[in-house]
């Protein structure tokens, strides 16, 4: 890595210990954001303020640090990142950078959310730039520098510089080599990276490079010698697998509280959410070798969906409120395929509007019943006083006046803006302009005909445009996705999850990100992010279910006498009763319960088992990741079994093989068909975890040495009940 790459990092603020103080700038986002209630307003204080705490302090000696906020997708990010704005303002910091993104569109929804929520127009508190439309040039340095200087005679009218810069290299090197020229000793500076696992992330880690924007980003954060960057994302996969010492490498993190009417995974894929899933059929996937000739009938439905939601927003005078009702076709990324469906769009538009206008067109009994098929079924998850003979005289004009737009660069260099305000209902078609990021105002209907290409998790999540503030409006909403698309996102709910719920505990114990160990579920058919970034080294548990044991449970002694502690406690605190079955021999009746104990009160148990070689640990620490997710259900019991030991009063031997190092041949006691014993590695629960402990004398495998009474626990988790679970090395 480059010399110039080095960045000095500041200890957490748990060590400074300094407390923002909240001022007239976070006070009035607070007053003037009329759609949080009090309790997410008094959330939103609690949680800026944290993460503005670990912060480097503006009046502290210089020095640098990176923190990771982590939200769920279309979650508030954005009010977060613009309160922590705010209440940087009310702390002295005098410069603010946020990169937003990487497409034009976003940049500009960013600029104008942020203008408004600070209601930079109303005050003179900010110096407000972008460098969009080079708009952040050298005749503005002067402007920049007057400012500072300001700052530096503590004048009470020194505003904060605020700078949203497009998230890309030449936008940043354009950046850095402007405020290069200008003096940012005792600057405090906040820089805000949005989307933070996109772009910035250096892709050429691997290869011991530096990728171009990484390098970018770099070179901007080593201008400011007093700062932190904080990273703003959903799936926070990428910037928690780099390495721990690249400067990128969050030493703090907070994960955010989404508000009460939030609608996200759990409400979609969760239980129940199939509710507001519609399937499209993998022959209706365009074939780009065979292109379709007409819309698939999926498609048809998702737009009979959409217009009857927005009819019923006519009659609810939702237009009058200044809402938006909109619908998202999100193809795969050839803009060829945009334009088929954006065209199909167009054709359906004009061919209903011509059916409904003429009440003669021997069409128009068949195209209504069709829309009232499509009511039936809204209305089963949507409340309204309205019934179909009151909506179909408004699909007329709900079909008339929605306005079909491309999000992509196919007719202009650049992916056009959304006027929301000019027009009540969108239907909105684009591969990467609907991606990460993007807000789709009041969307109802979706409609996603693609694969989940490499089967990146942070990737697929992101797509998900679907998920926001819609509590109300939920009924109205419908999701069309392959049952690849669908068994993706159902796996992913189960990932995001555990991730955040890690975290979160980890954080809440007063312990810093840096030193979290990595460990969440992830299905065996997804990976976490692009492998270009990864440089941990994670160990991934069996994504089948069986039997789950250590291979060296025998080595070190100290560590042996601990777990025959744990084992010994477990059959003295636990009721075991003799289990046999007809025609078995003494030798093979065994002291167990079964499913008679909650998992839950066996689980700190277990927990307490230790092992001298890594994988083992790795095994064990993800066999209590998985335990501990079905432990959560009251009603989750186990099965136990005790084999051979001091209790039996029957010697049990095993010998040691050959390999380095030795593993324990024949765990497992084998079956014997004459007494009917099935063998100890039958004695399983289709339907719940089945735990055995066997108890050995384990000879070298030149029997010139026994260890006496080596304990091995090994636990069978069925195949419905198994989570793949990735931990750190």
């Amino acid at each position: 890595m480059n010399k110039s790459s080095i960045i000095k990092v500041a200890a957490p603020s748990a060590a400074n210990g300094w407390r923002p103080v909240q001022g007239e700038a976070f006070t009035r986002l607070l007053n003037t954001n009329d759609a949080l209630s009090p309790d997410e307003k008094d959330q939103l204080v609690i949680e800026t303020t944290a993460i503005l705490g670990d912060c480097v302090e503006p009046s502290g000696q210089d020095s640098c640090n990176t923190g990771l906020v982590i939200g769920y997708v279309q979650s508030g990010k954005t009010l977060s990142f613009t309160g922590l704005t705010a209440l940087a303002r009310d702390n002295k910091y005098q410069l603010v950078i946020l990169l937003a993104g990487t497409t034009n569109n976003l940049v500009e929804q960013s600029f104008d959310r942020i203008r408004k929520d600070l209601d930079i127009d109303g005050n003179r508190e900010w110096k407000l730039f972008s460098t969009q439309q080079k708009g952040f040039q050298s005749g503005e340095l002067d402007r920049v520098n007057l400012e500072l200087l300001k700052w530096r005679r503590g004048n009470p009218r020194a505003r904060t510089i605020l700078i949203i810069a497009m998230k890309q290299h030449q936008h940043l090197d354009n950046l850095a080599r402007l405020l290069s020229h200008v003096d940012l000793t005792d600057c405090p500076t906040l820089i805000v990276d949005d989307e933070g696992d996109q772009a910035g992330i250096n892709t050429k880690a691997k290869k011991g490079e530096e990728s171009t924007t990484y390098a970018r980003i770099l070179a901007l954060r080593n201008l400011f010698p007093h700062h932190s960057y904080v990273l703003y994302t959903a799936t926070p996969q990428a910037p928690l697998l780099i390495s721990r010492i690249d400067t990128l490498s969050p030493d703090f993190g907070k994960v955010l509280t989404p508000g009460e009417q939030y609608v996200g995974g759990q409400d979609f894929f969760g239980a129940g959410g199939s509710t507001y899933v519609e399937t499209i059929l993998a022959s209706e996937v365009p074939d780009r070798l065979n292109p379709p000739s007409e819309p698939p009938k999926s498609l048809l439905s998702a737009l009979r969906d959409f217009f009857v939601g927005v009819a019923i927003g006519l009659l609810e005078g939702e237009d009058q409120k200044g809402r938006n009702r909109s619908m998202m076709i999100h193809p795969a990324v050839p803009k060829d395929e945009h334009l088929m469906y954006a065209r199909w769009v167009k054709q359906m538009k004009e061919q209903w509007c011509v059916v409904l206008e003429d009440e003669d067109h021997p069409d128009r009994d068949a195209l209504l019943a069709a829309f009232e098929e499509s009511t039936k079924g809204l209305l089963q998850t949507y409340t309204t006083a309205h019934s179909f003979a009151e909506i179909a005289p408004l699909l007329l004009e709900a079909i008339e006046t929605t306005a079909i737009v491309e999000l992509n660069t196919r007719e202009k260099s650049r992916i056009p803006s959304v006027d929301w305000k000019g027009e009540y209902s969108w239907i909105l078609v684009g591969g990467i302009g609907l991606d990460r990021g993007f807000t789709v105002e009041g969307l109802t209907v979706s409609y996603m005909p693609r694969s989940t290409g490499v089967g990146n998790a942070d990737n697929i999540q992101q797509r998900a445009r679907f998920f926001g503030y819609k509590r109300g409006y939920l009924g109205l909403c419908r999701i069309y996705l392959t049952t690849e698309n669908v068994d993706a996102f159902t796996d992913y709910v189960s990932h995001e999850d555990s991730i955040r719920s890690s975290i979160r505990h980890h954080l809440d114990a007063g312990k810093t990100l840096k030193d979290w160990r990595r460990t969440y579920f992830l299905d065996q058919t997804l990976k976490p992010t692009r492998s270009s970034v990864v440089l941990l080294e994670m160990y991934q548990s069996r994504g089948r279910g069986g039997w789950i044991a250590p291979d060296h449970p025998h080595d070190d002694s100290e560590m042996l006498g601990e777990n025959r502690d744990v084992v010994d406690a477990i059959l003295n605190d636990f009721s075991f009763s003799t289990y046999a079955e007809a025609g078995w021999n003494d030798k093979q009746v065994v002291p167990a319960f079964n499913d008679a104990v909650p998992l839950a009160e066996l689980l700190p148990y277990i927990g307490r088992i230790r092992y001298k070689w890594p994988d083992d640990n790795l095994q064990h620490s993800s066999l209590m990741l998985m335990l501990g997710r079905l432990a959560e259900d009251p009603a989750a019991t186990c099965s136990f079994y005790a084999f051979s030991g001091p209790w039996s009063g029957v010697p049990a031997l095993r010998t040691l093989n050959d390999d380095q190092p030795a593993k324990i041949k024949n765990l497992f006691q084998g079956s014997n068909a004459r007494t009917n014993y099935p063998g100890a590695r039958a004695l399983i629960s289709q339907e719940t975890v089945t735990i055995q402990l066997h108890r050995y004398d384990v000879q070298t495998a030149d029997k010139k040495r026994t260890l006496k009474d080596v304990p091995v626990l090994a636990v069978h988790i069925p195949n419905p009940l198994i989570e793949r679970v990735w931990v750190e090395r």
